[in-house]
């Protein structure tokens, strides 16, 4: 049976986890996650930033002390109600419900960090995090095809 996952907003010890499942993750992923690639530096640095200013937030994934996943929210501008969402799941890891985890723990961490909107794109061949759209309240969705990326906004309600 496999470890149980567990997600959580990330705080400041989670940055070496973060460090190690990057480096697991293959140039294929991390061109799924960001649309044609990032460097392995600049993603991290980019989480490092998050986790320690609170640009936004990030979620991490464990399973007992490794860290398989993770959902990054930023935002372009301090304070702002709105970010982009992005999701990366280590290799190894992947289709075993991981992203779904993760999903499942945007709204309430978004909401405490003072997000209501978020956005994210997907591009037409990453047939796994199209899958994962299924796991999205379809009412709270708007969404459009632009070539072959479908853009989308996710409204996650009144903050608290």
């Amino acid at each position: 049976m496999p470890p149980a996952v567990c997600v959580r907003c990330a705080g400041p010890a989670d940055l070496d986890g973060l460090a190690r499942m990057v480096l697991r993750c293959s140039a294929a992923s991390m061109r799924d996650r960001m649309h044609g690639g990032m460097r392995r530096d600049d993603l991290l640095r980019g989480l490092r930033d998050t986790v320690l200013h609170g640009g936004g937030a990030v979620l991490v994934a464990t399973e007992r002390d490794r860290t398989v996943g993770c959902l990054e929210l930023v935002r372009s501008a301090p304070g702002a109600p709105r970010a982009e969402m992005a999701l990366l799941v280590e290799d190894a890891r992947q289709g075993r419900g991981i992203g779904t985890r993760l999903l499942d723990a945007v709204p309430a961490c978004a909401r405490s960090a003072g997000i209501a909107v978020l956005g994210f794109s997907v591009e037409a061949g990453n047939g796994r995090a199209r899958r994962l759209l299924r796991h999205l309240p379809t009412d709270r969705l708007q969404w459009q095809w632009q070539q072959a990326t479908l853009e989308a906004t996710w409204h996650l309600g009144v903050l608290h």
